[in-house]
């Protein structure tokens, strides 16, 4: 398992650095507005896409948890209602675009290739979870290099050839659409889920009950998910809202913080595919296994800045700050990130495990913060809401390590 977990890590991050570089590589080869319209339009798909991570880990326990066949048919018929409720998604937010693209001063074309990369992402999220719940982690990690590769080397042609950044984009999802078709080439012996009993459903599911609260369940976990990446960043968001004169400082601290979030992340997928649906006492090791890891992570990132931190600093944005300063304020935000790390592994946890107490984590943790953001003023320190959003952080961390070590699960969708 070592080696496998070694391998996923190994291409996620070859993934990662192509998908980093291609930023640089489009800033590079289009027109400065246009490089920066496509940037905005793909924060914002971005962001719109983070419920995918619940749709990942709803897919790995019905992988996990039914007979071979009986799997595929739910995740096919779960995969088609996605389909269909996209599509109306997508209608409005293609009724709304004017009003949203004029915010973010981006040109209205752009709304093509974001609904499109939206529609896309779904199977290829569906995909990812069905290699995590068999346990083909390596599989997973091709997956997400040649959806890397490929969108960078067409993007960067296109771009280069056209000079046009939405047609560079516009080239981003075709290179997803080319993924999916070489993905279900070269694992074809997996058996993956049919792409067209998903988006056709020419096989019905009988228990209808079963799919509408499965949807019900896939819609209130993505929403878990996504309140929990707006509150991840809520220490950058309430700095910059506090206007203490520390928004510059702070952000490059951020940035850096960040990696630490990243780095873990690529961690939590193999401890979801090691997860037992049926016994759930002998998810305990590898419970304490990714705990592990993200305590390494974050104990490096620390000790990183309080050795390099001035080195790292100067390197990356060419300033040198206050170390004393520089030491505590990144070692809260290391530790915040370190928090969310864990909340965010276990949430997901439960909604592998299709338990309602992930919507509950998600949507109680997105509060309390929230209402704590109700406080916040320009007479508030960075100091005062690092120290806060860690103790909120930190309690609800013990909250949901005690819950998961406790708690007697039962799927409930």
């Amino acid at each position: 398992m070592k080696k496998i977990i070694f391998g996923y890590a190994l291409l996620s991050l070859v993934a990662s650095a192509i998908n980093y570089a291609t930023y640089p590589i489009l800033g590079r080869l289009l027109p400065a507005s246009q490089y920066v319209d496509i940037t905005v339009s793909l924060s914002l798909l971005t962001q719109m896409s983070t419920f995918l991570a619940s749709i990942v880990a709803i897919t790995i326990g019905l992988s996990k948890s039914e007979t071979k066949g009986d799997n595929n048919a739910k995740i096919e018929a779960l995969q088609s209602m996605l389909f269909k409720l996209f599509l109306a998604i997508i209608v409005i937010f293609l009724i709304i675009s004017p009003m949203v693209m004029q915010r973010i001063h981006v040109p209205l074309p752009f709304v093509l290739p974001i609904s499109l990369m939206m529609l896309v992402s779904i199977p290829i999220a569906i995909v990812s979870g069905f290699l995590t719940g068999r346990k083909l982690m390596v599989k997973l990690g091709i997956l997400t290099v040649t959806s890397a590769f490929l969108q960078c080397t067409v993007a960067s042609i296109v771009a280069l050839t056209t000079n046009n950044g939405l047609l560079a984009m516009i080239s981003m999802s075709s290179a997803q659409i080319i993924t999916i078709i070489v993905i279900y080439r070269v694992f074809h012996r997996d058996k993956l889920p049919k792409l067209s009993e998903a988006i056709f459903k020419r096989k019905a599911i009988e228990d209808r009950k079963y799919m509408a609260k499965l949807v019900a369940y896939t819609f209130l976990s993505s929403l878990a998910i996504m309140a929990l990446n707006i509150v991840q960043i809520a220490d950058l968001l309430l700095v910059q809202a506090a206007n203490n004169g520390d928004a510059k400082f702070y952000t490059d601290i951020y940035v850096i913080s960040r990696v630490v979030f990243f780095a873990g992340m690529i961690f939590i997928w193999p401890f979801l595919s090691e997860i037992n649906v049926t016994h759930h006492h002998l998810n305990r090791k590898p419970v304490f296994k990714v705990l592990a890891f993200f305590t390494v992570i974050s104990a490096g990132a620390v000790g990183g800045l309080l050795v390099l931190g001035n080195f790292i600093t100067h390197l990356l944005f060419g300033v040198n700050y206050d170390s004393h300063s520089l030491h505590v304020i990144g070692t809260l935000s290391v530790l915040y990130k370190f928090f969310f790390l864990i909340v965010t592994a276990i949430v997901l946890y439960f909604i592998v495990l299709r338990d309602y107490l992930a919507v509950w984590l998600g949507g109680l943790l997105t509060i309390i913060i929230g209402l704590y953001g109700l406080t916040v003023h320009h007479t508030t320190s960075t100091l005062q809401i690092l120290v806060t959003l860690n103790v909120v952080a930190g309690a609800f961390t013990l909250i949901s390590i005690i819950c998961l070590l406790t708690r007697r699960i039962r799927s409930h969708a």
